[in-house]
């Protein structure tokens, strides 16, 4: 899943993918999150607004594509029946709403095919020569040592 994430950054930042609907971010992202709402915890009144925010409130920056979203939560009755397939189905899922495609496409049917798709992606991306030089030169980004959250799948697969 960890690698099939990576690709979908990749691909967005090659501009490869045009995603209008989806935003992938990684940990940086949410290391900077958590540093700036600390900045502003201890210090509400003389907390500094990033000058990028400012500007885009002030209407001089048009460059920012920032719309107003919505969540939505998507039923998704009697799939995954063997209780395996949760990673599968994340993948898919994402992939399909970055696409706009209907997620019905995929289910306990097809989801093996969908498990050959995501290993021919990821075989695809390992022989693509832009992709191996980004691969072989990324460096994770340092985490937060503060606080460890620990996710949990309720699924036997995750287990």
């Amino acid at each position: 899943m960890d690698a099939m994430m990576y690709l979908f950054r990749e691909k967005t930042s090659l501009r490869r993918l045009k995603p209008n609907r989806v935003a992938f971010m990684n940990c940086m992202f949410s290391n900077q999150i958590i540093t700036a709402y600390g900045k502003f915890d201890g210090n509400r009144r003389g907390y500094k607004v990033d000058n990028n925010l400012l500007e885009y409130g002030r209407d001089k920056k048009k460059d920012f594509n920032v719309k107003q979203y919505t969540v939505s939560y998507v039923p998704m009755r009697a799939l995954n029946k063997s209780g395996n397939d949760c990673g599968a189905y994340f993948l898919k899922f994402i992939e399909c709403h970055l696409l706009g495609l209907d997620f019905s496409l995929v289910n306990d049917k097809n989801i093996q095919e969908a498990r050959h798709k995501i290993a021919f992606d990821l075989w695809e991306a390992a022989n693509d020569e832009v992709l191996q030089y980004r691969m072989s030169t990324f460096k994770p980004p340092k985490r937060a040592p503060e606080k460890t959250v620990e996710l949990f799948c309720v699924h036997d697969c995750c287990l």
